[in-house]
């Protein structure tokens, strides 16, 4: 007889993991008990030698799917002679040290439960069990158990209290567990403020007739509001676009199941596995010809081949869908720039111009998230984030560089701040672009609720080196207050941290390609930065090329309209302006013609504005109504087409020439050559621009960061042209801004634990 004491670390609260452990030891003939702790499980199991051995090896084997183990120690202890094995109370001191478990989507045996009409549960909008069900999203504390939950207000009732204390029932220690005779009530409101149903029951119905007559439904799901209308009716798309002040920014679809979107869409086989995953998060996809639904298509997402769809990942949803039976559009409720609407006095105040219902339920949600992003390239089928929350956030697979408690803050666009703390490394969720008052009000929020959960207070702060980002002066504030130390990385550094790191490539001794492209990153040298090559070599990232710096005048204007990128890059050819001037009203023109002429207020090396040229150029976009439109636009044209045709690619010394590649699409157009063949070799010479130095370097390894790298088809041509080469995307981080707070938490530890000179010289010599 042997007593082993097993501490496992890891993804193993809110997934069914005790359950799990109680189980296998009662049918191993073990005696002990297993718990909760703030650091993760803690096991005493007491046994035969080769019991114990099938325990530990069980354990690390066959956990539930959804537990992530990341460390599992066991010691031996004196004997204690136990009697029974049993959960006991959790233990609740100390710091928590554990991965936060995400929000789950519905399991398969609770989706097929809501549908059986002999099951207690047949119906009922809120079944979960302990391997699906919110999460993180109603969180209040850790450890992760129902009084640390907004569940803590809903008392069981005796069938649910049975299932809770049976170890043979899926819902043992489910601590999301509710039923019809316990229930979280519905109700739905009307935009005036009349209720006008007080039950789910009643519900389903009203919603079928208003949805079916063209309005707008608000409903609440796991991390806040989402806006429903029928995705087949132009008029209730044309009215929710209206009110959103949303003119073309995609929407995306809910849909009742995989086999109806098919009807719909082309899913390869990683797609739908991505579609059906318990992330459930929304996926890009190819829209059929003639879709079977009679889905709007051109007006679900203006301009695109591809919508974002997802299945019904809460019991509420699915029993819509079922009864709905086509897609429905599912769109985050908020106001245009601000965050997602989560709390139920706010979606009646703010939204009642956009929504003519409202359906409600009495649990609260603690920490609003919006829906995740997925896509794959479509010849590579390589997986790219394009939005990482519900269902992934805030765990991420890696270890704490050290003891100590940092708080990164990020960037200001696709916003999410990082935190080590305890052993651990959370990345929150996408927070937005922290332009409006309640997006910083939102990111303060979340910031304040995970530093609550983790009981966690840092030791310095790290800012992006921005010195007008909202993110990097409330670091600022938050060290003053604190006093603590504060330092600054750069932009596009902080990327090439991220993906170095997040590829384990840290320590890598050989020199290595960093390819950060993006819109703009504060550089050192006081311009904006966009379109970066740096090499990582023994501990040092050294700026080795970028493209040639173009003017900018009057601010972030020339993001927002491409025409002004076309302009600026071509300011000294009369013949690109001469392409580009019927773009112009007369008295436009004569402006910006006096513009060019003064002294411009900053360079930029982005490569995001010479997309926004060439989009310009084949009229692709005049104007970004939203982030990324004319990059996704000019993608879209560009997967239409191929051709062997390459446009060269132009150094001077180590300055990428962007007039030159300009100069070619001009000459394309001119000789007639259709758009979609300009846009096809436009993204190949990017690929090139790449090639061509790790010819001429001979680099064997390559990363590549920054927002550029969401084009799906640019990262096929990558992927294409170097074969033979080593190749490293983001793998759980998106390529875009939210990596960012993740790179500077990198930087920061490096310096402070290598003592590293060059990385504190990164660091620009901070605290300030």
């Amino acid at each position: 007889m042997k007593c082993i004491h097993i501490h496992i670390d890891g993804q193993v609260q809110g997934v069914g993991f005790r359950p799990f452990v109680y189980r296998l030891a009662m049918e191993l003939g073990l005696k002990g008990w297993v718990c909760n702790g703030v650091d993760g499980v803690h096991i005493e199991a007491e046994g035969e030698e080769l019991q114990l051995q099938q325990f530990n090896k069980q354990l690390k084997e066959n956990h539930p799917a959804i537990a992530r183990i990341t460390k599992l120690q066991a010691e031996e202890r004196p004997l204690k002679y136990f009697t029974e094995f049993k959960i006991i109370e959790s233990e609740s001191s100390g710091k928590p040290n554990l991965l936060i478990t995400p929000d789950i989507g519905l399991c398969d045996e609770c989706r097929e439960e809501i549908h059986d009409s002999k099951s207690h549960r047949y119906d009922y909008p809120f079944t979960t069990c302990t391997q699906c069900g919110p999460r993180y999203s109603i969180m209040r504390g850790l450890p992760y158990d129902r009084p640390t939950t907004s569940m803590d207000e809903f008392v069981m009732c005796p069938t649910c209290n049975q299932e809770y204390n049976n170890p043979l029932d899926r819902r043992y220690y489910s601590q999301t567990n509710s039923c019809p005779d316990c229930a979280i009530r519905v109700k739905t409101i009307a935009s005036s403020g009349e209720i006008v149903a007080h039950d789910w029951s009643n519900t389903w119905p009203l919603l079928i007739q208003k949805l079916n007559e063209g309005k707008t439904i608000a409903m609440k799901g796991i991390g806040g509001y989402l806006l429903l209308a029928d995705a087949t009716n132009v008029r209730a798309i044309k009215t929710l676009r209206e009110r959103k002040h949303r003119p073309t920014k995609p929407f995306a679809l809910l849909y009742p199941n995989l086999e109806a979107l098919k009807q719909d869409a082309y899913v390869s086989g990683v797609e739908a596995k991505e579609f059906l995953s318990i992330q459930s998060p929304i996926v890009l996809v190819n829209t059929r010809e003639h879709p079977t639904s009679g889905i709007c298509k051109e007006l679900i997402a203006p301009g695109l081949a591809r919508i974002g769809v997802m299945q019904p990942y809460t019991a509420m949803f699915e029993l819509l869908m079922q009864k709905w039976n086509k897609p429905l559009i599912a769109t985050s409720a908020n106001i245009s720039g601000s965050p997602i609407i989560y709390k139920d006095d706010e979606a009646l105040q703010l939204l009642n111009t956009i929504a003519d219902y409202f359906v409600m339920h009495n649990r609260e949600i603690e920490i609003a998230q919006d829906d995740s992003v997925v896509q794959f390239s479509p010849a590579y089928k390589h997986r790219i984030v394009l939005r990482r929350s519900r269902g992934f956030a805030p765990t991420i697979s890696k270890d704490a560089f050290s003891d100590e408690t940092i708080l990164a803050m990020g960037a200001d666009m696709k916003s999410a701040f990082a935190l080590q703390a305890n052993g651990r490394i959370y990345v929150s969720q996408y927070l937005g672009d922290l332009e409006s008052y309640e997006s910083q009000e939102s990111y303060r929020k979340t910031l304040f609720h995970l530093l609550d959960l983790v009981k966690a207070k840092p030791d310095r702060i790290v800012i992006d080196a921005h010195p007008n980002y909202y993110s990097s002066q409330l670091g600022k504030a938050l060290a003053d207050s604190w006093g603590i130390p504060i330092a600054k990385v750069q932009h596009h550094k902080a990327h090439a941290y991220a993906i170095l790191t997040e590829n384990n490539l840290l320590h890598t001794h050989e020199p290595i390609l960093n390819v950060i492209w993006d819109g703009t990153g504060y550089g050192d040298d006081g311009n904006s930065w966009g379109g970066e090559f740096f090499e990582w070599s023994n501990g040092h990232l050294s700026r080795i090329g970028h493209l040639a710096y173009s003017p900018v005048w009057l601010g972030d204007r020339m993001a927002k309209y491409p025409k002004l990128a076309a302009l600026f890059i071509a300011r000294e050819s009369t013949h690109l302006q001469n392409l580009i001037r019927d773009k112009f009203s007369p008295t436009q023109w004569n402006y910006y013609s006096k513009v060019i002429q003064t002294e411009p207020e900053v360079y930029t090396s982005s490569i995001g504005r010479l997309i926004d040229a060439v989009a310009c150029l084949l009229s692709v976009c005049d104007y970004n109504s939203f982030e990324g439109q004319s990059a996704m636009y000019l993608e879209e044209l560009g997967r239409t087409a191929s051709t062997t045709a390459r446009y060269p690619v132009s150094w001077k010394n180590t300055l990428l020439d962007v007039v030159d590649v300009l100069d070619h699409v001009v000459n394309d157009l001119e000789h007639s050559i259709p758009a979609g063949q300009i846009a096809f070799k436009f993204h190949a010479w990017q690929a090139d621009v790449v090639y061509s130095i790790v010819n001429t370097k001979g680099y064997k390894k390559v990363l590549f960061s920054g927002g550029v790298f969401q084009n799906a088809l640019l990262t096929d041509l990558i992927i294409g042209r170097f074969k033979r080469k080593e190749l490293y995307f983001h793998r759980d981080l998106s390529p875009n801004d939210e990596n960012i707070s993740f790179g500077q938490l990198v930087c920061a530890t490096q310096a402070r634990t290598e003592r590293n000179e060059i990385v504190e010289q990164e660091l620009m010599n901070n605290p300030i």
